[in-house]
């Protein structure tokens, strides 16, 4: 039992130096500070997630966004028959610049449609998604020039995570 708690302790502490390593200091408070962690991406020291119907709204490292081309993307799985699916980008606590939902309304994106602008301050504005097909979909928050958009599309097979991936990712939940 004492092994298991030290190993935990020093797998923290390693997870915990990593960290503070990658992301830097900053002395302009008045700008969100972006920085990519091991686990995904944090905006103030915040992880950011995919949170809305699919997921129960729940802040789970499954759903955590990790750098993905020119954005932070996540997966989830949908069914068209339960559509709209609500949701929003979020901290774990919807904290005011890292709760991001529709800039204008009505906030609704479907299959092929181009990407919204969201608004990092928002409150009760969720985005409505509208998946033509079941499947796998990919979440993606996009920064461009000081604002932020959502792009929603549906994922091929070769972007699917394996088991032992998915596996990884759901014990962060639990440590």
């Amino acid at each position: 039992m004492i092994g298991y708690i030290v190993k935990n302790i020093k797998k923290s502490l390693g997870a915990l130096l990593v960290c503070a390593l990658l992301s830097g200091c900053s002395s302009d408070e008045g700008n969100a500070v972006k920085t990519l962690s091991p686990g995904g991406l944090t905006i103030n020291d915040k992880a950011i997630y995919l949170r809305g119907e699919m997921n129960d709204y729940e802040a789970s490292e499954t759903y955590r966004l990790r750098k993905d081309g020119h954005g932070y993307c996540t997966l989830a799985t949908l069914r068209s028959d339960w559509a709209p699916y609500k949701f929003k980008f979020a901290d774990e606590n919807w904290s005011k610049g890292t709760n991001f939902g529709f800039l204008t309304p009505p906030g609704v994106l479907r299959d092929g449609a181009r990407s919204l602008e969201l608004n990092p301050n928002s409150k009760f504005e969720e985005i409505s998604y509208y998946p033509k097909k079941d499947g796998v979909y990919r979440f993606c928050l996009i920064p461009k020039n000081d604002r932020y958009y959502v792009t929603v599309t549906k994922s091929s097979k070769k972007e699917l995570p394996s088991m032992a991936q998915l596996i990884d990712m759901s014990r962060s939940d639990f440590e």
